[in-house]
């Protein structure tokens, strides 16, 4: 056997690896979400010990070692492919077929993709990179060895940015395998629901770093934003006058006099825009998604649009309309490229806007003179008494096309030019007839509501038949008082409570608490019709 040309000398003379690989993580040069992981990866860096290097791939590093077919045993290990055997002077070498240990391959990925050894541009340009999104099994086997090779090999950290994303378990916590036969295949779900359904949905259930437990069912939530996005964008586009909004949204809000809901929108969107930034940034995924749909879906679609609808053709409605769905699809499109691709290529074009695809848009601009704290709060009050009023139709079964007065009972002075100056906007958005605001005590046979200070009142006289509905109360009530009764004493059987699932435990314990408060509720209409 030939004497190998790394002897074991070498290896003791090798400067260790791993302490530049720790300091470039202790200083903050490369960080790890979530942070957690920043102890893990430490701890294992300081005690490193022995791996197996059995596990191969075939187009890994064949390994170094080449035989002479005229020696016995001919065994030649060489940097370089000889030309001729130093034992025998043949020229019949070959090189061993195997490969190394595919974490040997795989810890040069992040130069040895764009041409080194070699000087190339591409490996100028692309190298260090920024992130690292990858699973937390193998922070020791890959993300260690990668960090290793880079500060040996060119000197420098190979990314700024570890994102350890969590594993996709079965709603049981099951880890998803083929094996088990607990797989949801994506391709059956892309074409049930669609990819954005299924890339939104996803995303949006899964916190940073944390194991996400997926059912099909999930993906209704990304199916029905997906239709929420198409049926609003295609209501706006089919009332929009092309020609009113090609004007910079700058210049046009600091030359109109926009109305609260105008300017709260706005607001709304460049806050949320920023938190969206925030998020991001911190690799918190989908908490920004959530705050887009949050923004989308309730405030933008289920208030903004429909306080909107009768001014619709107004030229500052058209505008913001148009201006806050625009930028509503770029900030949308790293989440659902497909739907806001689609949308956007049926929108308006603008000069400063580029016509081919969403995807070479400039993320939207933070327009902080639009960010109003005062609008903001000013808006979500009348929402609240808006929803109050509501809510108080919803709990007597008052029919939508009844007209009903509403009473605003508050001494606040700035309370009430709050709601004098919005007063056609809450009438039209709680569906009654007049709003008074007034100092009042609680008028016989009304039914009341309280917001902050205020107390909000709805006479019900003429407006409901009180025998009717005192017998549909009693009623309800003692199916209620029935439903408790059987879940009390479900719950205080012991074998349920010992053998059931912890979830469906809780579940029935829910609905006892939500029981009990709807009977309360009851028993209190009850009192106020009496």
């Amino acid at each position: 056997m030939i004497e190998p040309r790394l002897s074991p000398q070498w290896f003791v003379k090798m400067k260790p690896l791993s302490k530049p690989a720790i300091d470039v993580v202790k200083k903050g040069k490369i960080k790890f979400y979530p942070k957690r992981w920043t102890k893990v990866y430490l701890d294992w860096m300081s005690n490193i010990r022995d791996w197996c290097i059995s596990r191969q791939v075939w187009w890994g590093h064949r390994i170094p070692v080449y035989y002479c077919k005229k020696c016995e045993n001919g065994i030649i290990v060489s940097r370089t492919r000889p030309e001729k055997c130093p034992k025998c002077g043949s020229v019949e070498i070959e090189q061993d077929p195997d490969v190394l240990d595919t974490w040997f391959s795989s810890w040069l990925w992040p130069f040895s993709t764009f041409g080194w050894p070699k000087d190339t541009p591409e490996l100028k340009y692309f190298y260090p990179t920024d992130t690292l999104v990858t699973a937390q099994e193998i922070i020791f086997f890959w993300v260690a060895r990668m960090i290793m090779a880079g500060a040996e090999f060119m000197g420098d950290i190979p990314f700024r940015d570890v994102y350890i994303h969590g594993t996709v378990r079965d709603i049981t916590g099951t880890k998803m395998s083929k094996s088990l036969g607990n797989i949801i295949d994506p391709l059956d779900m892309i074409e049930k629901y669609g990819t954005d359904a299924l890339r939104f949905s996803i995303i949006s259930i899964t916190a940073q770093g944390q194991d996400v437990l997926l059912s099909e069912g999930k993906f209704e939530l990304g199916r029905n934003f997906a239709n929420k996005i198409w049926n609003a964008s295609r209501f706006i586009l089919m009332n929009l006058k092309e020609g009113e909004v090609r004007v910079d949204l700058c210049v046009f809000f600091k030359a109109m006099k926009l109305s609260l809901a105008e300017r709260w929108i706005l607001s709304r969107f460049y806050s949320t825009l920023s938190y969206v930034g925030e998020c991001l940034g911190e690799y918190k995924f989908n908490e920004a998604a959530n705050s887009i749909y949050e923004f989308f879906w309730h405030e933008f679609c289920d208030w903004y649009i429909e306080t909107a609808k009768p001014k619709i053709f107004e030229k500052t409605t058209q505008v913001v309309l148009y201006k806050v769905l625009e930028k509503s699809l770029r900030m949308l499109h790293p989440f659902m490229p497909f739907i806001t691709e689609e949308i956007w290529q049926k929108m308006p074009r603008e000069s400063g806007l580029k016509t081919d695809s969403i995807m070479i848009q400039a993320w939207p601009h933070i327009q902080k003179e639009m960010v109003s704290e005062e609008a903001e709060r000013e808006m979500a009050t009348l929402i609240e008494f808006i929803t109050a009023i509501r809510n108080i139709r919803a709990v007597w079964n008052i029919e939508p096309q009844k007209e009903i007065e509403a009473i605003i009972n508050t001494r606040d002075s700035e309370l009430k030019r709050l709601i004098n100056d919005n007063i056609d906007l809450m009438t039209r958005m709680a569906k009654v007839i007049t709003i008074k605001v007034e100092e009042k005590l609680k008028p016989k046979n009304s039914a009341s509501s309280v917001v902050g200070k205020c107390e909000i009142y709805i006479p019900l006289e003429g407006v409901i038949d009180f025998e009717k509905e005192k017998a549909r109360l009693k009623k309800e009530e003692e199916k209620l008082e029935g439903d408790i009764k059987s879940t009390r004493e479900r719950l205080k059987d012991k074998n349920f409570t010992s053998k059931a699932p912890a979830d469906v435990v809780k579940r029935f314990k829910e609905r006892l608490e939500e029981s009990e408060l709807q009977v309360k509720k009851i028993k209190s209409n009850l009192k106020t019709l009496k």
